[in-house]
């Protein structure tokens, strides 16, 4: 009896090894079998510069936990710059490779949907396409149909009749990554600082020398003379306020400063202030006669613009200083 009980007790115990393999077998074969599919509604399209679209995916097995996706620019005439979406920028570290945007499909969803947004530039060009891959990336809980591997935009070239201006004194720069990254200066605390610390201004002037436009609390600053406002001579001045605030840098900083006058997509204008403001003289709050400065006149005469800049115009021939002289200056901002 004894032999026929052990017996027994080893049939037993290979029978339940038998199930137990068969079970993770069939727990494998399941999970590989009802891995979620996301598929985009469309994946070829056209948008101008400065318009959005939408994508939606739809997945065929509803999941209890939230799928990882990265969209990754992989060809056309586009560049990283030329759009944004709302995912999330990758970063270097996070482990999705190359700069993309990571895609969160979330728990339960049947739907979720995304935009590719174009980004209207300053520069008049023709038009342009981005190729993207999307794919699975993250914890990989869910597949995209091969149909949806790829979505291409069509991007035509967008323009406005405004005239926008912006004062640049960031430094900023993509790493080798792909990141935008601020300029820094070294601090005689021997930490980096970002120059944006540092309080520049625009302002827009009009013939009699009122206030149409300023921008005064962002790095970089904006400014737009609107299709909209009377037609006029505006004076475009951008201005150094203070060196109070930021830290104290470990040697003096000569500002490297480019504005940049644009009615988007239609032409464009670009000159540089370097070295023409430091961190010692400061700017219109230490009272620096050099503290404001002129960019260019803008003619409007509907919506169409004359810009005449400081190398040919009369500002060049001696009446700049005559000109600054009519500019109210600030006592607070």
């Amino acid at each position: 009896m004894k032999k026929l009980s052990n017996f027994k007790f080893i049939f037993a115990v290979a029978i339940l090894g038998l199930f137990a393999s068969c079970n993770d077998d069939e727990d494998a074969t399941l999970e590989r079998g009802i891995k979620p599919i996301v598929t985009a509604d469309q994946t070829s399209f056209s948008i101008t510069e400065g318009e959005s679209a939408t994508v939606t995916l739809t997945t065929n097995t509803v999941y209890n936990k939230d799928m990882q996706f990265k969209l990754e620019l992989v060809g056309g005439t586009g560049s990283f710059s030329d759009y944004t979406t709302s995912g999330n920028e990758t970063t270097i570290d996070d482990g999705y490779g190359v700069i993309g945007h990571a895609i969160d499909f979330p728990a339960y969803a049947t739907t979720f949907s995304f935009d590719i947004n174009a980004i209207l530039d300053f520069y008049p060009e023709g038009a342009e396409t981005l190729v993207f891959r999307f794919y699975s990336m993250g914890n990989a809980n869910g597949l995209v149909d091969a149909a949806s591997e790829t979505i291409t935009v069509n991007v035509a070239n967008g323009t406005m009749d405004d005239v926008v201006t912006v004062v640049d004194w960031s430094q900023s720069s993509r790493d080798s990554f792909g990141t935008l990254q601020a300029g820094e200066y070294l601090g005689t605390d021997d930490l980096m600082h970002e120059y944006c610390d540092y309080d520049f201004d625009l302002e827009i002037y009009d013939s009699g020398f009122g206030i149409l436009a300023t921008s005064y609390s962002s790095c970089p600053e904006t400014a737009t003379v609107f299709s909209t406002d009377p037609d006029d001579v505006y004076y475009i001045v951008p201005s150094f306020w203070t060196n109070a605030g930021p830290t104290d840098p470990a040697e003096e900083i000569s500002f490297k400063v480019k504005v940049t006058i644009a009615k988007p997509g239609v032409w464009m204008y670009e000159t540089n202030f370097d070295d023409v403001w430091n961190s010692t003289d400061g700017g219109a709050d230490e009272g620096n006669p050099e503290a404001y400065q002129f960019a260019g006149i803008l003619t409007k005469t509907g919506s169409t613009y004359l810009l005449e800049d400081l190398d040919s115009n009369v500002l060049a021939s001696g009446k700049s200083t005559s000109l600054k002289s009519r500019l109210p200056r600030k006592t607070s901002k």
